[in-house]
Parts: C-alpha cells; sequence; structure tokens
C-alpha cells in the first residue's frame, strides 16, 4: 500500500461516511428542531449538537456497515453501493473500525451534554436509540440482516430522531411529536428498502435475510411504493386532523419525483442500474424533508 496523499485520504474518509446518506440523519433534526421552534423553544447549543450527534452516528454506522461486510464477505472489488476502500487496500480495515469508533466516542459526547440540558427524558430516549443502533449492527444476528431493518429505520430514524430533536429543546414530547414524524419515517425506509433490493443477489450470497431475500422482489416492489404512498396520506391525514398546520402541503410538488421512484425501483434489475435508484430515493427524503419543516414553520 502506497503512502495517500491528504487530498487521497481525506476523499476516502468522504466516501466511506457515504455523504449521500448522511441527510437521512440530518432531516428528522430539522424537523424536530422546527416543531420545537414553533412551540416557542429553540436553543443553538442542544440544536448544533444533536444534528452533528445525529451525523456522526450516521457516518460511524456506515463505516460498520463497510467494516462488517467486507468481514463476512459480503463486498468485493468493484461491487456497487460501497465505498470499496478496504476491498481494494486503500484503507486498512482496522482504521475503518477505528474511524467507527472515534465518530461514536464524539456522538457520545455530546449526548452526554444533551441529556445535561434535556434531563431524564433525552437520557431515556437516548439510551433507547443506543439500544436500537447496537442491536441494529451488532450482535450475534443484528437487525440490519432481517427483514425487520426496514421497520426499525422507520421507527429509529424517522420518529425516534424527531422525538429527541424536539425534547432537547423543550424537556418532553407531547403526543403530536411523534405522530408529525410519521410522514419522515416512509421515505427513510424506503432508501434501505430500495438498498436492500438493489443488494439482493450479494446479500444472498453471503447469508442475509433482508426483506427482498425472505419475501421476494415483486413484494419488496410493493412495500417500498407503500412507504411512498405512506409519506404522502400521511401528511395529508395530519393536516386534516391538524396535527400539522395546512402550509405542510408544500410538500406535494415533491410526489412528482415519487412517481418517477414508484416506476423506476421496477423497471431494472441490475445494482448498477438501481443505484441511482437508492440515491434519488434520499433526494426525495431531503427534498421532502425540508419542505415539511418549512410548512411547520411557516404554519401559524
Amino acid at each position: 500500500m502506497t503512502n495517500p496523499t491528504p487530498r487521497q485520504v481525506t476523499r476516502e474518509w468522504f466516501l466511506l461516511a457515504r455523504p449521500f446518506s448522511l441527510t437521512a440523519a440530518a432531516v428528522p433534526v430539522l424537523f424536530g428542531t422546527a416543531l420545537a421552534f414553533k412551540s416557542g423553544a429553540f436553543a443553538w447549543g442542544p440544536f448544533l449538537a444533536m444534528l452533528f450527534g445525529s451525523l456522526l452516528i450516521q457516518a460511524a454506522t456506515n463505516m460498520f456497515n463497510e467494516f462488517y461486510d467486507e468481514q463476512r464477505g459480503l463486498d468485493v472489488e468493484g461491487a456497487v453501493g460501497i465505498a470499496g476502500s478496504i476491498v481494494s487496500g486503500r484503507v486498512r480495515s482496522r482504521s475503518v473500525l477505528a474511524g467507527a469508533l472515534l465518530c461514536y466516542t464524539i456522538a457520545l459526547f455530546l449526548g452526554i451534554y444533551l441529556v445535561l440540558v434535556g434531563g431524564w427524558p433525552i437520557l431515556v430516549l437516548g439510551c433507547l436509540s443506543a439500544l436500537g443502533g447496537y442491536l441494529y449492527s451488532a450482535g450475534p444476528r443484528p437487525i440490519a440482516y432481517t427483514p425487520a431493518s426496514e421497520a426499525a429505520v422507520f421507527v429509529f430514524m424517522g420518529v425516534l430522531i424527531v422525538v429527541i430533536a424536539y425534547a432537547v429543546q423543550v424537556g418532553d414530547f407531547p403526543l403530536y411529536v411523534p405522530l408529525a414524524a410519521l410522514p419522515i419515517g416512509g421515505p427513510v425506509a424506503a432508501i434501505l428498502l430500495a438498498n436492500n433490493i438493489r443488494d439482493l443477489v450479494s446479500d444472498r450470497r453471503g447469508g442475509r435475510r433482508t426483506l427482498p431475500i425472505v419475501f421476494g422482489r415483486e413484494v419488496a416492489v410493493l412495500i417500498y411504493r407503500a412507504l411512498l404512498l405512506e409519506t404522502y396520506v400521511a401528511v395529508a391525514v395530519l393536516m386534516a386532523l391538524r396535527v400539522v398546520p395546512p402550509e405542510c402541503a408544500l410538500v406535494f410538488p415533491s410526489v412528482f419525483a415519487a412517481f418517477r421512484l414508484w416506476r423506476d425501483i421496477a423497471a431494472y434489475s441490475t445494482p448498477r442500474r438501481l443505484d441511482p435508484v437508492v440515491k434519488r430515493t434520499a433526494a426525495l427524503h431531503l427534498v421532502f424533508g425540508l419542505l415539511y419543516t418549512a410548512g411547520v414553520l411557516l404554519g401559524a
């Protein structure tokens, strides 16, 4: 292995963090903070700690996936959807593991600050989040290797992060907060499901039992479409029930991007053709989340 330049090192760690996926961690923080702001509570310190903590945990999770998938033989050089830093020999596997642990360590200190600011509700919610993160990627049977991975992501990244982001500002979380978060869960779970549909062949070879492997590609496509549908139906219902303001109708122009994804998820069968669908699903999550957040902020 030749000595890389600082620019090459920076590029590799940028790829290992999988930047297109980091918005999945940022959007729920922004939305939860917007709900808190509209209730009359906002402070920069907890907001920034929550945002950077979420980004660091997401980056660490991506690095852990790269490390463990290579260890289990799931990742090979030239595979689609991976950074490829380990399998190509550009970064040692132990360095990737150390980088992930460093991200987790920094996030831990940010979490301690949030507990000091937010009190026992943040401690309880943070422990639930940490337990979910551990069970998702570690242990004898990680959730990421089972058909339950999309449901776990829906709950933890679609709802729980929103609730925590709200609670660090306000100190508690009324029922309308997790209800308002439900539309965020659909597209973030769809990102993972599109990823698992793309990786169906390699995951089966590596012994994973993801949703597309257990129930079949056709059922997985139907569930992906149902997640996109849930996103917009949930907003309409929440607006009708006055849980979120009518200004949240700002999200509906993004349905045209969802329609294209609805079509394309079934149109392609090779990993290389499906990889852009994964990234476009992440882009939809970002656009939808920003519009939904703007709707809350503009609401009366």
